[in-house]
């Protein structure tokens, strides 16, 4: 509970406080439910009083998530502002009782860091391009002023608003799945994705990249390029529109979007098990997830100081075994608790550079 006022100086203390035990309540329970999350906060009152408590913490309208998490993701963004581009991971995931959340996140030594998210209604679907859009302006007044950044996304996010935005209004490159089915001006007339590969005559494992033409047919949108990879494991050809200027630019930058199902791993079944959730209304879940964005936060600041401290080395085989930086977070959680020891003073998310997480014989 010593952590929130660092980040969250202005903020009621009532919300805070309350902030505070759903944090340590999900750190230790690891289960979405907040009777079980309320069985692991110390509390001088009854229990089912401390779930009414969480329960009007995220009914409560005042609770806006964008303000309170707005400190916390403008740290880590400082963070990775180097003079790399900042990496921004966007997909949706599955939460609570038949919700979806549309989550961007940004890339930090191999994991996915939350920085914002929207919920909607639905057990599977798409987002809206509204809801994209929305979902990137918000972000993009977060980002560090100057600061590069490319964007990944899967075949959700290749909409023509979504891609004329990211053309025309921001300065950022990116790089998202396609479909095949998707038309393409190609040699003065518009074809699909696939009757591309037809008619270069691509062979299996062949690739290829597009350059500088319309996309989508009903809705154009000019000066873009198409990348035509193969997908080993399902033995087929995959396409990517982007505004990277070679192939192997678009390659480097994609390869950092699996890193956001790292993320939502850590929140579900590895970690959090926010998918056990039974909070079903989409703004209610927004400010649970908030609580998750925290407790996530300092699992990976966790992990990092067992490096920098050395703790690590008496927690975990250290013969070149590989553990992830949220593993280690979790790990060396575990050992305070089992421990009785006090938490520790945590620092500010490091620059990524100054962190080696692939642990090493000493």
């Amino acid at each position: 509970m010593r952590e929130l006022p660092k980040h969250l100086p202005t903020v009621l203390p009532e919300h805070r406080l309350t902030l505070a035990m759903l944090v340590t309540g999900l750190l230790r329970s690891r289960d979405g439910r907040l009777t079980k999350i309320a069985e692991k906060v110390v509390y001088p009152h009854k229990k089912p009083s401390l779930v009414s408590r969480f329960e009007r913490f995220v009914k409560s309208s005042w609770v806006t998530v964008t303000t309170l998490y707005a400190p916390l993701a403008a740290e880590i963004l400082q963070a990775v502002a180097t003079d790399e581009p900042i990496v921004l991971i966007i997909d949706s995931t599955k939460l609570g009782g038949c919700c979806l959340c549309l989550m961007v996140s940004v890339y930090y030594k191999k994991r996915a860091l939350p920085i914002a998210w929207s919920c909607l209604k639905g057990k599977k679907g798409h987002s809206s391009q509204l809801v994209q859009l929305e979902l990137l302006q918000q972000v993009e007044a977060l980002l560090p002023t100057n600061s590069p950044v490319v964007l990944v996304g899967d075949g959700e996010f290749d909409g023509a608003d979504l891609l004329s935005w990211l053309s025309t209004q921001s300065n950022w490159q990116f790089v998202c799945r396609t479909s095949a089915s998707n038309l393409f001006w190609f040699q003065g007339k518009w074809l699909s994705l696939t009757e591309i590969v037809t008619e270069l005559a691509l062979a299996p494992t062949e690739t290829a990249f597009l350059t500088d033409g319309p996309f989508i047919h009903s809705h154009p949108v000019d000066g873009l390029n198409i990348l035509i990879g193969w997908h080993h494991t399902e033995q087929k050809h995959i396409f990517f529109v982007t505004n990277c200027t070679t192939a192997a630019e678009a390659q480097q930058w994609y390869e950092h979007r699996f890193t956001i199902e790292t993320c939502f791993a850590d929140l579900k079944s590895r970690g959090f098990s926010l998918d056990q959730s039974r909070i079903r209304t989409p703004e209610r879940l927004e400010r649970f997830i908030l609580a998750a964005a925290f407790a996530y936060y300092l699992v990976i600041v966790l992990g990092i100081e067992s490096i920098f401290s050395g703790v690590f080395r008496r927690l975990v085989r250290t013969d070149a075994f590989y553990h992830s930086l949220s593993q280690l977070g979790f790990i060396y959680l575990d050992d305070i608790l089992n421990q009785g020891e006090r938490f520790p003073d945590l620092p500010s998310l490091p620059n990524p550079h100054s962190v080696t997480h692939i642990v090493l014989p000493p």
